[in-house]
């Protein structure tokens, strides 16, 4: 009887040791799997929050003057950054091992970029001579919130996988990008409460 017993005790942990190896296993390759897809997805998103930054600071001009120019001479702002393609990311990401909300933000992009150049386009139509000031602001505003997406996103990545090796160039002076794109996304949600703002009062000192 108690053969019988140390026999099944035996047996169940053989079983669990088992289970536990394969469990082992399998969290550390979906581990490997996650950091891999996280570094893949932290380069492609850093590069394109550089571009974002490039289109955020394109006002049309070259050294604060017009960048375009008619035959008959008079000057007009010209954009001199093209805006980035909708991000395509490879096949080698593994999806499934990225946490659900980082993978919905992800994918996401994509889309929000399309949308945001329709818009930008549509903004063009409504933009004055000289300075297409309307189509300025909502280029650089709208991919001043796609790149801060970005960022916030590679942020993410590197707190859940713990990656600490820094793809930025070193410099001496104190740049930091997120913090650049999140002034400019200030900027024009100040100007827009601004602007409400004064319509309000507007619409008060009509009503009275």
């Amino acid at each position: 009887m108690i053969e019988a017993i140390f026999g099944l005790a035996g047996v169940l942990v053989g079983s669990f040791i088992t289970v536990f190896k394969d469990m082992w296993t399998y969290r550390r390759d979906r581990w490997k799997e996650g950091s891999y897809s996280a570094i893949r997805l932290i380069s492609i998103l850093e590069v394109y929050a550089d571009r974002c930054i490039d289109v955020v600071q394109d006002d049309g001009t070259i050294y604060g003057q017009p960048a375009g120019r008619w035959d008959d001479g008079q000057e007009y702002a010209e954009a001199q950054e093209k805006t980035p393609d909708p991000l395509d990311y490879p096949d080698d990401i593994g999806w499934r091992s990225l946490d659900e909300d980082l993978v919905h933000r992800a994918v996401a992009l994509p889309n929000k970029a399309r949308r945001t150049n329709r818009y930008i386009g549509a903004s063009f139509e409504f933009a004055s001579l000289p300075y297409y000031e309307d189509y300025f602001d909502a280029r650089q505003e709208g991919y001043a919130r796609l790149g801060a997406e970005a960022l916030e996103i590679v942020v993410e990545l590197r707190r859940r996988f713990r990656i600490s090796a820094n793809s930025g160039i070193h410099m001496a002076t104190e740049w930091d990008p997120a913090s650049f794109l999140q002034e400019r996304i200030k900027k024009f949600d100040t100007e827009r409460a601004e602007l409400e703002a004064r319509r309000v009062e507007r619409a008060k000192e009509a009503a009275t």
